[in-house]
């Protein structure tokens, strides 16, 4: 059996079947009649179609099973009429194991049409054998059959829900697995999607390092090689030459410097913020250029797979100002909002009627598309120069997928 409860149940049902037919058997008297024979057979019929009903069998052979017992009882009731009532004790047991045994509303109604008539038929039979009808006793035993039917109903529902229970406790703990599973893997995910995101930013810089420094060196050492040609044959141009090579070093030695910064990894536990701040502030030092920065929003909600790329654009955006714009001030500002995320970069220089990109230009725009932003740069001559971006914030939910 499925559980101690029901095994008690059908000890107990077992036990009543052949008790109550045994006490049948004493209104025989002993006599070898045909009441007799017939209560000898159905004590042996009532045990295995007890046992057949009670084990895990094909629905049709537990309601035949059923029907078995149903017409069993119902030959005491049309044998024993002197008992009067009695053989509804054996339809109690009955009505309790049927409402135990079946779901379906169909059989439950079936049983109960029949049990009804029979109950009615055998009453009649009764009155008009004995001319005796007790109303009292009729609905005290058929009390007994309707609470034997709802305590067998009770008890299915109960295993129902205990079984359901057991059956989504089971799933919950398999979804549970699962949604750890996936968790361990998605941050497996998220730190390969930092690592590579890493990588392709000190990739980036390699790549900015040899065409930029590499290019400026070059030129470094054509223009000393002009330098020293021009030593003897010509000092004030071989003076300006010397000038020239003097700029593109300090141009190199800051190139370098921006590189090795983004190169180093931020372990000192500040925030983007105060990373953005120092960036401002050695550049400011560097360059005698006035640099100033606003930020609005929350800046720990900015992706981390983003912060390297608005650090270099910003980056670029500093050395154009000085470099090409010979500006003496620019204002760095940031807007974290819920759905994107504005940068703008404005500086005072000389700014360009016509605008033609360069190679840091170029870089920047490259840079955002790749987090899908958009880039707009705007110019007045005499006026400045200023670079928009904005990133939208799917990149921070699309960050861990790559």
């Amino acid at each position: 059996m499925k559980s101690f409860s029901l095994f008690l149940f059908s000890l107990v049902r077992v036990a009543m079947l052949v008790i109550l037919s045994g006490y049948f058997l004493q209104m025989t008297n002993g006599m070898a009649d045909s009441r007799t024979i017939y209560i000898i057979i159905a004590i042996p019929l009532f045990i295995v179609s007890h046992f057949i009903q009670m084990a895990e069998v094909r629905g049709r052979t537990r309601i035949l099973c059923s029907s078995i017992d149903f017409m069993v009882i119902t030959g005491f009731g049309f044998l024993f009429s002197e008992s009067g009532y009695l053989y509804l004790i054996f339809f109690g047991v009955l009505s309790t194991t049927v409402f135990l045994l079946y779901d379906n509303k169909k059989i439950l109604v079936v049983f109960s049409g029949l049990f009804v008539a029979v109950w009615v038929f055998i009453s009649l039979k009764v009155y008009v054998g004995t001319g005796f009808f007790s109303f009292s006793s009729n609905i005290v035993n058929v009390m007994f059959v309707i609470y034997g039917g709802f305590v067998g109903g009770l008890i299915r529902h109960s295993r129902n829900a205990k079984e359901t229970v057991a059956i989504q406790y089971e799933q919950l703990n398999e979804s549970h697995e699962a949604l750890q599973a996936a968790h361990w893997q998605l941050r497996e995910y998220a730190e390969q999607v930092e690592q590579l995101t890493v990588v392709r930013e000190r990739n980036e810089i390699a790549r900015e390092i040899h065409d930029t420094v590499g290019h400026k060196m070059t030129a470094l050492v054509v223009q000393l090689q002009l330098a020293r040609e021009m030593a003897e044959r010509d000092a004030v141009k071989a003076k300006e030459v010397i000038a020239i090579c003097e700029q593109l070093a300090r141009d190199s030695l800051h190139e370098l410097r921006v590189s090795v910064r983004t190169l180093k990894e931020d372990d000192r536990g500040i925030s983007f913020h105060e990373v953005l701040q120092e960036l401002l502030n050695e550049f400011s030092a560097m360059t005698q250029m006035e640099t100033r920065l606003s930020m609005d929003g929350d800046s720990s909600a900015i992706p981390s797979s983003l912060q390297p790329t608005i650090k270099r654009v910003i980056q670029e955006g500093l050395t154009n100002a000085k470099k090409h714009g010979n500006a003496h001030t620019c204002l760095v500002e940031i807007h974290v909002g819920e759905e994107e995320i504005h940068l703008s970069i404005k500086d005072d220089g000389i700014g360009q009627k016509n605008i033609l990109p360069n190679f840091g230009l170029i870089n920047m725009k490259e840079r955002v598309a790749e987090h899908r932003g958009s880039f707009v740069i705007e110019s007045v001559e005499g006026e400045g120069f200023g670079i928009y971006i904005d990133f939208p914030f799917q990149q921070k939910e699309t960050g861990v997928t790559g």
